[in-house]
């Protein structure tokens, strides 16, 4: 493996950059311990950027799981006697209660 295809973090599946990322640990322990500063810096950046990918692809995660609950039309009643005729909102197209005109 070349460092250019270590440097590639997208290409890592979620549990890839988690071990990863202990590993980087490890190595960052050890840095430190020995005083290697310079070492120690190259490692935390690493550490850093491994971090982020992970957050984001989480939060990719958390954000296709959340899109597939949210409901194409959602039905709103004021109250019971408006229940009849129901309002309804068209999330889909992005429509809004003030600009919504299938009421």
């Amino acid at each position: 493996m070349s460092m250019e295809d270590d440097m590639d973090y997208n290409k890592l599946t979620e549990d890839e950059l988690d071990e990863k990322i202990q590993e980087v640990l490890e190595k960052v322990e050890v840095c430190y311990r020995m005083g290697h500063s310079a070492a120690l810096d190259q490692l935390l950046f690493h550490l850093d950027n491994l971090k982020m990918e992970l957050g984001e692809k989480l939060e990719k995660k958390q954000f296709e799981l959340i899109q597939g609950r949210t409901p194409d039309i959602l039905i709103v009643t004021d109250n019971e006697s408006e229940e009849e005729h129901p309002k309804k909102y068209n999330f889909r197209e992005k429509s809004s209660p003030k600009n919504n005109k299938k009421r």
